[in-house]
């Protein structure tokens, strides 16, 4: 049996469905606060951006919740940590940051204990790479999800230049390319894992 995302049992009520009402459709722009002219294919911009949501869901619950993540990031590095799927590299688990002074776009979960990458690669350039991944990760009952972009300098790479790889978009995301960078996350599931007894939710369910 299915149960809409309002029926699902979450501690603290109302309050505490906002944590998935808020990661659906969520969207994070880091942008463009002004030029940087001597790199002109970057601008200037706030080097920290966050956005937090306490998880509900009945006591000592442990749910997989399955994003479908779009990202359009510039590259940074990690050391460390593993990488669940090969086909999608730049999503890892765990490690620290190599490049600081590249932005790093993450998912922090206080419960499980852990840091989701969403832009690790290999080595670092003036580029930016559109992602479109989905990813499952565990959050228990009052868990707290921070969705997070920093970056050790004042300036990045910017999607609004004109490049091969610069000026893109999602469809039915934004209606135009944006400057700056930006990340998208639609809930797709939650299902409690096994053994705690809460009925899955599709994504078509959530509103």
């Amino acid at each position: 049996m299915q149960a809409s995302l309002s029926a699902l049992p979450l501690a603290g009520g109302e309050a505490s469905n906002q944590a998935l009402q808020g990661l659906d459709k969520f969207f994070l722009l880091d942008e463009c606060t002004g030029e940087y002219p001597p790199q002109p294919d970057t601008c200037l911009h706030d080097q920290r951006h966050e956005r937090s949501f306490k998880f509900g869901g009945e006591p000592g619950n442990i749910y997989d919740v399955t994003l479908r993540v779009r990202g359009i990031f510039e590259p940074t590095t990690i050391v460390g940590g593993v990488t669940p799927d090969p086909a999608h590299p730049y999503f890892k688990v765990g490690g620290v940051v190599d490049t600081p002074d590249w932005s790093q776009w993450k998912i922090d979960v206080s419960s499980p204990k852990q840091t989701y990458w969403l832009n690790h690669y290999p080595s670092v350039a003036h580029k930016i790479y559109k992602e479109e991944f989905e990813a499952t990760i565990p959050v228990a009952t009052d868990a707290l999800i921070v969705i997070q972009v920093t970056d050790g300098n004042d300036r990045e790479i910017d999607n609004g230049k004109k490049a091969e790889d610069r000026q893109q978009m999602f469809d039915g995301v934004t209606d135009r390319p944006l400057s700056g960078q930006m990340l998208r996350l639609d809930v797709v599931s939650v299902k409690a894992r096994q053994g705690h007894g809460a009925s899955p939710v599709s994504r078509s369910e959530i509103r």
